[in-house]
């Protein structure tokens, strides 16, 4: 097992939120964090001990972190796996890669979950540019193309309503594997956090309830008010896909609910935008549990919940003229995350806001009246 003492270096590859909030995970327990970013003054390299600005698939920059650290990690999918499978040998990496090299690709998540007997989306795959014409052949619409690699918060998609649609979008089709998926007329969009240690312990934080816009994230809230027998299910799920792909460390698995089915929709092998409320929610959050599992210490037990809500707060509030915290902080039970970036473009996520409370729907309520105030009277 590999036990990162105190005074390590934890290596993050990618300096964006996510990285930020584990390095505060880690700075509890003794440990020194190295970033690997291209960007000098993001989010995490603000706050880190060491800053490798390079590339993400700068192979001397990768040999550096790993040379560096004692263990290292991920804060979003898209990195170079050739590169970190050059030093994983003798440096470890969590989550390994070929759950990162799956969550890579939108065709192998599927093919892994149907290996698995886990219900999806109907789908239909193109590896290869010259494969793209066999989605033609798709038959459920409404439908919603996407790349099969990279894209994030709604980008790289395109719905489509029939055949014709479908012709239309393939003829301006980008040069990289594609997947189509039947649109699914769903209830709700749930998703279950889960860490799993290297002794193959697994805790989660129940299943958290998801609503977007224009294909963000825009406020989650846990308990999720699901059914029982979906929830468990979800759970069961989840679990199945971490025990199956060898996870150590936080993992989110995102789902459709349609009645008491329950289709798996993405994964993401870190932690999730879905999980920043366990900060407050739960003795121990989704970042905490994240960095004692790749850390080799035991996960935090119980995993107590309280209802809450989480809001994002994206660029475009900004754009409405400045902002006074103290609005937002004047409700109740509430905590304000501001991720330390400069420049607040449309889209882009600058923070959240958790809220807590007696039940979901009043967190729910709670999360988005603190995130109303922050826009009332502004000064313009």
């Amino acid at each position: 097992m590999i036990r990162v003492d105190p005074g390590d270096y934890i290596g993050i590859i990618g300096g964006g939120q996510l990285g930020r909030m584990m390095a505060y995970s880690a700075y509890q327990l003794g440990y020194r964090i190295a970033v690997l970013d291209p960007d000098s003054e993001s989010p995490l390299a603000q706050i880190a001990h060491k800053k490798i600005i390079a590339a993400y698939d700068d192979k001397k920059a990768v040999q550096e972190l790993a040379g560096l650290a004692s263990v290292m990690t991920y804060e979003f999918e898209n990195v170079s796996v050739p590169e970190l499978e050059s030093v994983s040998r003798d440096h470890p990496i969590f989550p390994n890669l070929r759950l990162l090299s799956i969550s890579q690709n939108r065709i192998n998540e599927k093919n892994m979950c149907r290996r698995l007997g886990l219900k999806t989306a109907n789908f239909l795959g193109a590896e290869t540019y010259e494969q793209c014409s066999q989605l033609l052949e798709f038959g459920h619409y409404p439908a919603v193309v996407k790349i099969a690699r990279g894209g994030y918060d709604g980008k790289g998609q395109w719905r489509v309503e029939s055949r014709t649609e479908l012709e239309e979008v393939l003829e301006k089709r980008p040069h990289m594997p594609l997947i189509i998926e039947e649109f699914v007329p769903y209830d709700v969009e749930i998703s279950v956090v889960l860490t799993r240690d290297q002794q193959k312990e697994m805790v989660d934080f129940g299943v958290m309830e998801n609503y977007h816009r224009q294909g963000i994230l825009d406020v989650s809230i846990s308990p999720a008010r699901v059914s029982e027998q979906v929830a468990e299910r979800a759970i069961s799920y989840a679990r199945q896909i971490a025990s199956d792909l060898d996870l150590v460390g936080t993992m989110t698995v995102e789902f459709f609910v349609v009645g008491d089915e329950v289709l798996v929709n993405e994964l993401a092998p870190r932690p999730h935008n879905s999980g920043h409320l366990t900060i407050e929610a739960f003795d121990y959050s989704q970042f905490d549990q994240h960095i004692r599992a790749i850390a080799g210490v035991p996960l935090g037990r119980p995993c107590r919940g309280t209802p809450a809500a989480m809001a994002n707060l994206l660029g475009d509030l900004w754009q409405q003229g400045a902002l006074d915290w103290r609005k937002a902080l004047e409700t109740p039970h509430t905590s304000v995350h501001l991720y330390g970036k400069s420049e607040p473009r449309l889209g882009r996520k600058m923070g959240h806001i958790t809220a807590l409370a007696d039940t979901p729907e009043a967190a729910g309520r709670r999360v988005r009246h603190a995130r109303e105030e922050l826009t009332r009277d502004l000064t313009l």
